[in-house]
């Protein structure tokens, strides 16, 4: 089954943030440390806020000047359209997960295949508008 999701009110990064090198390797999509106390509770509060600084580099970069996240656009794609990996779902499954970004703010589509199974990766446009890839070998025991 196909189905569509539509993206309507985002506001767009300034380009002066898109073209400085250091903001891409900023987090401003992502809550912040003070809002994680999940994230490594162990830590004292300074240790977890370096930890959260490094454990997703180039967070701007991947979600603003590659992706789309400051973008409007229609998602339409296989059901559930907003899936990643179909093995994230309830429960979970194996196989392709696609779809395609258009319309809105996009001059051109933009696309996002993965697989799950013994192998799982993901390239492209995830629904949300963050580019990324994946690839990941799962034991054959699960």
């Amino acid at each position: 089954m196909i189905e569509s999701r539509r993206f309507t009110g985002r506001v767009a990064v300034s380009w002066r943030k898109k073209l400085n090198p250091l903001w891409w390797f900023g987090n401003d999509a992502e809550q912040r440390v003070e809002d994680a106390p999940w994230y490594k509770p162990h830590l004292s509060f300074k240790q977890r806020k370096r930890w959260w600084a490094v454990r997703n580099p180039v967070q701007n970069l991947r979600a603003f000047v590659i992706g789309l996240q400051d973008k409007n656009y229609t998602v339409t794609g296989r059901a559930p359209v907003m899936t990643v990996q179909r093995n994230d779902l309830e429960p979970p499954e194996r196989g392709w997960q696609w779809c395609v970004l258009h319309g809105g703010d996009l001059w051109l589509p933009r696309f996002f295949v993965s697989y799950s199974g013994r192998i799982v990766f993901y390239f492209g446009w995830q629904p949300s508008g963050f580019f990324g890839t994946k690839l990941n070998l799962h034991s054959s025991r699960r």
